[in-house]
């Protein structure tokens, strides 16, 4: 697995359900922009950046292919925004990692 490197994190609440958006660094390589830190129904995720297509769908530009880094990714843009901006995740859980993996 690729290691995230660097993250940046920046806080805009919509007033809906963005808290906010990351940058993150992949192995010193690779910059992924705009991912989304979402308060959903089931808990607080980070989703993926995406492209609207002719048909007005979305599409994901950049995803992890298994668990395994879908966990990790979302847990280190989670503790980075928390440490961030710890005020804005008081109270709320993260979905997608297992209770044993939620403290955050």
């Amino acid at each position: 697995m690729v290691l995230i490197t660097k993250i940046q994190v920046y806080l805009k609440c919509d007033g809906k359900n963005t808290l906010g958006y990351a940058h993150i660094t992949l192995g010193e390589s690779y910059v992924v922009k705009n991912l989304r830190i979402v308060n959903g129904a089931k808990g607080v995720f980070v989703g993926m950046p995406t492209n609207k297509t002719a048909k007005g769908d979305y599409i994901d530009i950049f995803f992890p292919v298994n668990t395994e880094a879908r966990i990790y990714l979302t847990k280190t843009v989670i503790e980075a925004f928390t440490k961030e901006f710890p005020g804005v995740m008081k109270g709320l859980f993260t979905y997608h990692i297992s209770d044993d993996d939620n403290e955050i």
